[in-house]
């Protein structure tokens, strides 16, 4: 495939691609930022262009919720946070600036999907909700964890940490304590033991901090700035 975005170290089954745009190529993909969206249309144009794209993207209107969506039921702009595919040419994305975008894809090769998931959506079910979806046994799933806020930078309070507590997953790796009522959550780290009690044991993450890392967007470190994505979909 063309050298454009970045290319996720993971490995896939023959004839799945996935591929995650940078603050340069193309830029700002999302229409909600107060972006001009004859740019932001531009963009997306450019995107499917470079990647050679067998069909635009399948974008979602993300709010942070736990609705998951099958890509052929999916209208422009369908309100939903994660979006799966058992259909060739089909892309499936997400877009992100600190949140998390989960890939999934079968052993096989068959089924992929893009997930959105914040810390809320992480903890609310999101994931388990899209496998209940997936027609195959979350077993049979490889999981990529792409570029988010890392552990350094990400500050939360204890409605965060009290919104894991039930799941099995906080101890002192995932949420190290920081200041007085305040910890240093592992974002990618809490999602990767999710997936993982949820049945999907070969996980990758990217280990890239879009706070740090200038070739991602990060809200935390701009509230004005915009969205890369993640994309995966089947030949």
């Amino acid at each position: 495939m063309v050298d454009y975005g970045w290319c996720p170290k993971w490995q896939l089954p023959q004839g799945v691609q996935a591929r995650i745009t940078t603050v340069s190529e193309p830029g700002n993909l999302a229409t909600h930022v107060n972006d001009n969206p004859i740019l932001v249309a531009s963009n997306r144009t450019q995107l499917a262009q470079e990647l050679a794209l067998p069909q635009p993207p399948k974008w979602l209107a993300q709010y942070h919720s736990t609705k998951v969506i099958e890509a052929q039921q999916a209208k422009l702009d369908e309100p939903a946070d994660a979006i799966w595919s058992a259909q060739p040419q089909t892309v499936c994305a997400v877009l992100t600036a600190d949140c998390l975008p989960i890939l999934l894809c079968s052993d096989c090769g068959d089924v992929v999907a893009a997930i959105h998931a914040g810390w809320r959506g992480l903890a609310q079910g999101i994931v388990a909700e899209t496998l209940t979806q997936l027609p195959l046994p979350a077993n049979q799933f490889r999981a990529f964890i792409g570029p988010a806020i890392g552990p350094k930078h990400f500050e939360v309070g204890g409605d965060v940490y009290h919104a894991f507590e039930g799941l099995g997953v906080v101890d002192s790796q995932s949420f190290k304590p920081h200041i007085k009522g305040k910890w240093l959550a592992d974002l990618p780290l809490l999602a990767e033991r999710v997936l993982q009690k949820l049945g999907i044991q070969n996980v990758t993450q990217s280990a890239i901090c879009t706070f740090s890392d200038e070739r991602f967007f990060s809200y935390r470190q701009d509230p004005t700035c915009g969205r890369f994505a993640s994309l995966i979909w089947k030949n």
